[in-house]
C-alpha cells in the first residue's frame, strides 16, 4: 500500500522549519525564551498530562529546558526586582534570559503587578515602603537573588530578618517566659532556683483556675499545686472550703512578688546584655526558619533551578557509589539469574542516584530527580511511594499537633534512590541478597561529605492535603 503527502502541506512545515532554524541560529536569545516559556507551562494550560503541574508552573519542564539551554552558552538569570516580569523574558544584552516572577514561589499575580507598577527600586527598604509585601514573599524574593542588583543577598536577608523579628526594647518580668524558654535565667544560687520555681508555678496555679473563679478572691488548688506549696513549707496559706482547697490571691501575692525581686535585681543589674543577648537569639530563631541553607538551597526553593552549584555538586561520587543515570545502559544488566518452577528469573544490577526533588505524581508514584547531570524520572512502588509521601506530626510541649516531618518528596529534598534504568525512567528496586535500601534521605551536606538516614520520624503518619 503506498503512502501520500501533499506537497502543500510539506511545503508549508518546511518554511516554518527554516524561519525555527533561522531564529535559533541568529537570536538564541530570543528562540530560548519562546523554549522555555512553552515548557514552563505559562501558556495557560490548566493540567498537565504527567500531573506535574503546580500552582500554574510546571516545574520539572522548567528544569529540563533550563538544563538544555545553559549547555547551549546560554545564561537563564536570577529574578530581578527591577527588570523581571510575569513570565521569561529575553535579555539579549547580557547573552541571558530573565527568570520569570511567576515561577516564584510564594509570589502571585497581584503582588507581580504591585512590583511592576512601583519600580524602580533602589533598596530593599525602598521596594518594602512602596508594595508592602509580607514575609512570605519577601523572603521568596531575597532567596531567588530578585535584590542582588542592589545588595548581597544574605546581607538582605539578615537585614529583613533583623528589622522584622520579635525583638524586645527592654526587659521587664513580662519577657520572663522567653529568658526561660532561651535558658537565660540565671541557677547559680539557691535563691534563684526557688525564684524560677515560684515563677513557673504562678503560671501554673492560674492556668488550672477555672474561669468563674477569676472574679473570686480564691485560686482553687489541684494536688499539684498542694504538693508544691508544701514541699516550698507554704502549706500555711492553704485553706479548706468542704472539698475544696483553695489559698487567698492576695496571700500568694505577697510570696510571688518578694522571690521576684531576685529577677528584677538581676534585670537591672544587667539589663543591656541580657536584652542584646534575648534579640540575637530571636533572630537565630527566625534564621533557622526561613533562611537555613546554602544559596543554592535558597535559589531551589524559591526558583525551582539552581543559578549556582547543585547543592550536591561536590559530593565524593566514588565514595558513596554515585552514578549518571546517562551513563547506565538504556536495558538493564543482569547480575545473576537462577531458575524456579522452571521458570528463569534475572536480578538486575543495582546502582545509586541522588539528586533533588523538584515535582511528584502521586497518581504514578513517580518523582522527578534534578541530579548533576539532569532531571531524571523516578518510579517506586505504590505502597512504597504512599510511605514516604507522607507527613509525620507529633504532640508538642503546648499540647497541639505539629509536622515534625514532611513527605521526603517535597520539592527541595535531597534523596538517594537504588535501582535500575528502564528507557527513561530509573526504577527503584532492592534483592533480599543486594544490601542496603531502596531510598535515603539527605538530611545535610557537609562539604563532600552527606548525612543520611533510611527510617522516617516517629510519630503520627498524616496525608498530606
Amino acid at each position: 500500500m503506498g503512502y501520500s503527502f501533499s506537497i502543500i502541506h510539506a511545503l508549508a512545515y518546511s518554511f516554518i522549519g527554516m524561519q525555527t532554524l533561522y531564529l535559533g541560529v541568529y537570536y538564541p536569545v530570543y528562540w530560548n525564551t519562546a523554549y522555555l516559556i512553552v515548557n514552563s507551562g505559562a501558556l495557560g494550560d490548566d493540567e498537565d498530562d504527567d500531573g506535574d503541574k503546580q500552582d500554574g508552573t510546571d516545574y520539572k519542564k522548567i528544569a529540563k529546558a533550563i538544563g538544555q539551554i545553559r549547555a547551549a552558552g546560554i545564561k537563564v538569570s536570577l529574578a530581578d526586582i527591577n527588570r523581571s516580569e510575569f513570565g521569561f523574558v529575553p535579555d539579549p544584552e547580557n547573552n541571558q534570559i530573565l527568570f520569570g516572577m511567576k515561577g516564584m514561589l510564594n509570589v502571585g499575580d497581584d503582588i507581580i503587578e504591585e512590583i511592576i507598577s512601583h519600580r524602580p527600586y533602589i533598596s530593599p527598604r525602598d521596594f518594602i515602603n512602596k508594595v508592602k509585601p509580607n514575609k512570605q514573599v519577601m523572603i521568596s524574593l531575597i532567596k531567588g537573588g530578585a535584590f542582588d542588583n542592589l545588595i548581597d543577598r544574605k546581607e538582605c536577608m539578615v537585614w529583613y530578618l533583623w528589622d522584622n523579628c520579635d525583638k524586645k526594647k527592654k526587659i521587664t518580668l513580662q519577657n520572663m517566659a522567653g529568658l526561660m524558654k532561651y535558658k537565660l535565667v540565671p541557677e547559680d544560687t539557691e535563691e534563684r532556683i526557688m525564684a524560677r520555681r515560684i515563677y513557673e508555678f504562678n503560671r501554673y496555679l492560674k492556668a488550672i483556675t477555672i474561669p468563674a473563679n477569676k472574679l473570686k478572691p480564691y485560686y482553687v488548688l489541684d494536688e499539684r499545686a498542694i504538693n508544691f506549696l508544701m514541699n516550698i513549707q507554704k502549706e500555711e496559706i492553704i485553706v479548706q472550703n468542704g472539698n475544696i482547697y483553695c489559698i487567698l490571691k492576695t496571700d500568694w501575692e505577697k510570696i510571688y512578688q518578694a522571690h521576684m525581686d531576685v529577677f528584677r535585681k538581676w534585670i537591672a543589674e544587667n539589663h543591656n546584655n541580657i536584652l542584646d543577648t534575648l534579640n540575637k537569639l530571636i533572630f537565630m530563631d527566625e534564621w533557622n526558619k526561613y533562611a537555613k541553607g546554602t544559596i543554592s538551597a535558597w535559589e531551589m526553593e524559591a526558583l525551582c533551578f539552581y543559578y549556582h552549584d547543585h547543592e550536591l555538586a561536590h559530593i565524593n561520587n566514588f565514595r558513596y557509589g554515585f552514578v549518571n543515570f546517562y551513563d547506565l545502559p538504556v536495558e538493564p544488566e543482569i547480575d545473576r539469574s537462577f531458575t524456579k518452577g522452571g521458570k528463569t528469573i534475572n536480578l538486575y544490577k543495582l546502582y545509586k542516584i541522588c539528586g533533588t526533588c523538584i515535582a511528584k505524581n502521586k497518581n504514578k508514584s513517580t518523582v522527578s530527580l534534578l541530579t548533576t547531570d539532569g532531571v531524571v524520572d523516578v518510579k517506586f512502588r505504590k505502597e512504597y511511594f504512599a510511605l514516604f509521601d507522607k507527613r509525620i506530626s507529633a504532640k508538642g510541649e503546648d499540647g497541639k499537633k505539629h509536622i515534625i516531618e514532611k513527605s521526603w518528596f517535597d520539592r527541595g529534598s535531597m534523596i538517594i534512590v537504588q535501582g535500575i534504568r528502564l528507557d527513561d525512567m530509573f526504577v527503584s528496586k532492592k534483592y533480599a541478597s543486594s544490601g542496603g535500601h531502596q531510598l535515603y534521605k539527605i538530611d545535610e551536606v557537609i562539604d563532600d561529605e552527606i548525612k543520611i538516614r533510611t527510617t522516617r520520624a516517629q510519630g503520627d503518619e498524616e496525608e498530606e492535603e
